[in-house]
């Protein structure tokens, strides 16, 4: 029980972060490290994760995750790739998007907690991205 109410404490931790981070106007380098902390405090390495494929991700997730924590810290991954995307351009952004709708995706399908949030996320994501290649609905 307390387990779940400090793991459910740093979810709402993680998410106060994201929407501060995503309110600065700084230059990338300091924005990019800034994200490495990110990644650092709430789900591991920025250089393993962030550069995993969907796939080698969501085995790590597997191997190195507890099955309570799984489906949050995959959907904070997406979170970061969002939050990084945001203030990149082409075409790392449209990588980034492309992993972070995957992730999304995995854990709308997988997961038990519904977010409008996500959703909204995933549809704004969709129709940038539709033109490139299909995405689920």
């Amino acid at each position: 029980m307390l387990q779940r109410d400090y793991f459910i404490r740093l979810i709402e931790e993680f998410n106060a972060a994201i929407a501060r981070f995503l309110e600065k106007k700084e230059d990338t380098r300091k924005r990019d490290m800034e994200l490495r902390e990110l990644y650092r405090q709430y789900v591991g390495s920025y250089d393993d994760l962030r550069n995993l494929s969907v796939d080698d991700l969501l085995r790590y997730a597997h191997e190195q995750w507890d099955e309570g924590e799984r489906m949050e810290k995959i959907n904070m991954v997406a979170e970061l790739l969002h939050a990084e995307a945001c203030y990149n351009a082409n075409p790392l952004r449209q990588v980034l998007l492309e992993k972070a709708y995957s992730l999304f995706d995995y854990v709308e399908a997988n997961g038990t907690t519904f977010s409008i949030g996500r959703q909204q996320k995933m549809e704004a994501m969709r129709q940038e991205l539709g033109n490139v290649f299909p995405l689920p609905h």
